[in-house]
């Protein structure tokens, strides 16, 4: 079959560099012509993710959002305008696609997404794009492609970090495959966790963010690379600093099979019109998402990663720093970091500083097992990165990471 044929002259040249892509092709093309992507929110992240999979070429787009533009959207969601200010936003959405390539089709869905109508609305889909706002909509999203089966690909953002990854309850092998309940077992409860609205966010993080989502979205429809499924990219943009973590599924959690209302509380609405509860390093998160959370814990917030034998978590730590059974605390973020708010008496070193210097930070020869150093950074990922160093320059150097680092340690 001549896959050409089914492109009009003018699509032809629209996607002429796919066409001459290795790798791709116009084989490649065809099967996102043929793909149809359901997307929640039409705000921060929706705003690239629309706008990509609409120029990449995919041929049918749902967008699901209840509400309507606000001036305050405009610093982050550049898909609407001044000029479409009240307007619902699937509508002002659409009308930039349409101006991008008339011929994708888009149908509107102007309702929150709800445990009472998500399976219906991600039904046609091919894959399903989640750039909502609130954890009620994610665990909803999560829920229904679980019991569906449909791909999903998942972002969030908040001040100045982001994560995404790609959940697949079932894969094409028939086996299980991790799901957002994965990474995250349980919501927070509802106060528990800043919007961006009171948290505030980068503008330009959404357009990070969502750009990665649209490109597991095109890969996926497309049937190229290597899909983001097992695991999880985080973004911190103060850091210019991209992270990845490992995502397997829960063995001892249930799958889910129905959509219960007992499981999640009233919805919140989906659009993106402020509020964006998410990671804030997981990851960064990662995007990660930064639930409030006891000092005593056993995995690492911002990033999912579980305790190590070489963790410190808050509550552990500050019981050993009360009983003076803490040797050098490190600092290895940057100084305006260390400025900005640290634990008191830690020596701030910088990471690349400790990667340049051939000798040990000073304190760190008077560490003991009994009061070893604890090296820290704001949400634990610097830190291990310096805690390996170290421990691969002085092996028997008795030193411990602050899990989940400064950010968790305010939170304890």
């Amino acid at each position: 079959m001549n896959t050409l044929n089914m492109f009009n002259r003018s699509q032809a040249e629209r996607f002429q560099r796919h066409f001459a892509l290795a790798g791709f092709g116009i084989d490649a093309q065809a099967k996102l012509m043929n793909s149809r992507a359901v997307v929640i929110g039409a705000g921060g992240l929706g705003a690239p993710i629309l706008t990509y999979l609409t120029a990449a070429g995919v041929g049918s787009i749902d967008i699901i959002d209840h509400d309507v533009v606000d001036r305050s959207n405009l610093h982050r969601q550049v898909i609407h305008s001044e000029d479409t200010i009240g307007q619902h936003k699937t509508a002002s959405a659409a009308a930039t696609m349409r101006g991008l390539h008339p011929e994708v089709k888009i149908t509107e869905h102007r309702e929150a997404i709800t445990e009472a109508n998500a399976l219906r609305l991600i039904e046609p889909a091919d894959i399903v794009i989640d750039g909502s706002d609130n954890f009620t909509a994610r665990y909803v999203v999560s829920d229904a492609c679980e019991i569906a089966h449909k791909p999903l690909v998942s972002g969030s953002i908040l001040r100045y970090s982001g994560q995404v990854s790609l959940f697949w309850s079932r894969l094409p092998s028939g086996e299980r495959g991790p799901t957002y309940r994965d990474l995250y077992p349980e919501a927070p409860d509802p106060g528990e966790v800043p919007t961006c609205a009171e948290a505030g966010v980068l503008g330009v993080l959404p357009g990070v963010v969502g750009s990665l989502m649209a490109t597991e979205a095109i890969k996926f429809l497309a049937d190229i690379g290597e899909p983001l499924i097992g695991r999880v990219i985080t973004y911190d943009a103060l850091n210019s600093h991209f992270g990845e973590f490992r995502l397997r599924p829960d063995p001892e959690r249930e799958p889910v099979t129905a959509m219960s209302t007992g499981e999640v509380t009233e919805p919140e609405p989906v659009a993106t019109a402020g509020p964006t509860t998410h990671d804030d390093a997981a990851s960064t998160s990662t995007d990660h998402e930064e639930p409030a959370v006891p000092g005593d814990i056993d995995f690492n917030p911002f990033t999912g990663e579980t305790k190590q034998d070489d963790d410190l978590s808050p509550a552990e730590f500050q019981r050993a720093a009360d009983d003076g059974k803490v040797g050098l605390i490190l600092d290895v973020r940057e100084p305006h970091e260390h400025s900005a708010g640290s634990i008191e008496s830690a020596v701030n070193l910088p990471l690349m500083d400790l990667w340049r210097s051939e000798d040990p930070p000073a304190g760190l020869e008077d560490a003991t097992e009994a009061a070893p150093a604890v090296v820290y950074c704001e949400h634990g990922v610097r830190s291990r990165q310096a805690l390996a160093m170290i421990k691969q320059r002085f092996p028997d150097t008795q030193v411990k990471n602050l899990l989940g680092g400064y950010a968790l340690w305010q939170q304890r």
